[in-house]
């Protein structure tokens, strides 16, 4: 199953190493593709509904598509209104292998599709390229996402803006932050008007973790930490930033 939409909501597409579990951790991972889909249920339907069609999914993918990992994102600070219910959020350890299971999907998952196509509509598919930015602690599994939008300086290069945000993550991680970040960019099925060139990511395995960066961020000097980071190589649009709940609906096999 495969899921994404580019909106102007200020968030969401891609992740890349969220699927690469089964690499080292203490070994950077390489950039990696990453699917959504952006999804609403059906009149009538319910999120347990989807979740039972995803459970089956998940076996099918247990068997066929072992190194797919795939999340169910749902929105709780955005705006609702120009937003998705929710996002399936998918990923593979490399580009070989997402067509392989993209090929096995098509030859026999018809029935399982056809069981999501009736509890949900989804407007649009797109793909991303994720890079890793900081992430000690693997792949996420249920937790909580943000997304911001950003843009690379004039005069700069993606190498910069990696360099940079690699900064900043060991900047907040230093400060106490337990976050993971990745940078996700926009690559298929995305919108020409676009005003931003990819979305920092950052990962927390629950409320109370994002919350606490989010005070040392406020009040701990960790906005200092990222203007003097980003500084020549990137921005990133204030008010821009989307935070998701994630729950995980396949961990790929290790």
């Amino acid at each position: 199953m495969k899921i994404i939409r580019n909106i102007a909501l200020a968030t969401s597409v891609f992740a890349t190493t969220w699927t690469s579990g089964a690499l080292a951790q203490e070994e950077a991972a390489k950039p990696a593709p990453v699917e959504a889909f952006y999804c609403d249920l059906k009149p009538g339907m319910m999120m347990k509904d989807l979740m039972k069609v995803s459970e089956r999914f998940s076996k099918w993918a247990k068997k066929h598509d072992p190194q797919y990992a795939a999340w169910i994102l749902t929105p709780q600070f955005g705006e609702f209104a120009a937003g998705p219910q929710f996002i399936w959020l998918g990923s593979h350890p490399s580009g070989d292998v997402m067509g392989k299971g993209l090929d096995r999907w098509q030859a026999d998952g018809g029935d399982i599709q056809e069981d999501f196509n009736s509890v949900m509509s989804c407007a649009a598919h797109g793909l991303a390229t994720s890079v890793e930015v900081h992430a000690p602690d693997g792949p996420p599994e249920d937790g909580v996402v943000m997304f911001s939008e950003c843009s690379i300086a004039d005069g700069g290069d993606w190498n910069k803006a990696i360099a940079a945000h690699k900064q900043y993550a060991a900047a907040m991680r230093g400060l106490g932050a337990k976050n993971s970040n990745w940078m996700f960019f926009p690559m298929l099925g995305g919108s020409s008007e676009r005003d931003f060139d990819y979305w920092a990511v950052s990962t927390f395995a629950n409320w109370t973790q994002f919350f606490s960066a989010y005070e040392i961020y406020v009040n701990g000097g960790g906005w200092q930490k990222g203007m003097e980071s980003l500084k020549g190589a990137a921005s990133c649009a204030r008010g821009s930033a989307s935070v998701w709940d994630v729950k995980m609906v396949h961990k790929p096999a290790s």
